[in-house]
């Protein structure tokens, strides 16, 4: 009978703990702008925005079909990322990898729409590595002004 317990418990323990998720601080259309604003450009309203999915509502396939070609494999979890093709970002939510980082999950979402910008207005290409450094410029910049620890 307490073997029957303990097993109960723990099935509620592990259906009650799933991690606590973050949210977003400041609104996409101010993470945008932002972004517009240090690229040096103007919202175009030709070029459609990307739809977001967060980690804790997207199911893992959905993004692994959405990046595969791009990165060409299958990773084994979400993480932050833009998908080209699919004009998507993907954004990990889990609270407690931005506290580990002393991170906000909006510079996250700041530096995938740099790469969107990147692509979709500018025309450059992801294989540049040049442009990771320059996603990860902007999002620096972005936390320090905006997600204080």
């Amino acid at each position: 009978m307490k073997n029957v317990i303990l097993i109960l418990l723990l099935i509620v323990f592990a259906q009650n703990s799933h991690a606590a998720t973050a949210s977003l601080k400041y609104s996409t259309g101010f993470l945008l702008e932002k972004v517009l604003e240090k690229k040096r450009l103007v919202k175009r309203a030709d070029i459609p925005e990307p739809k977001i999915y967060f980690s804790s509502k997207t199911p893992l396939k959905q993004f692994q079909d959405a990046i595969e070609k791009q990165w060409g494999f299958r990773p084994v979890s979400i993480t932050n990322a833009f998908a080209v093709n699919n004009n998507e970002i993907y954004i990990m939510d889990d609270a407690d990898y931005y506290s580990k980082l002393g991170r906000c999950m909006d510079d996250s979402l700041v530096h995938e729409y740099v790469h969107y910008l990147q692509v979709k207005y500018l025309n450059w290409d992801l294989n540049d590595d040049s442009l990771e450094w320059d996603a990860i410029d902007i999002q620096t910049e972005f936390r320090s002004a905006y997600c204080p620890i």
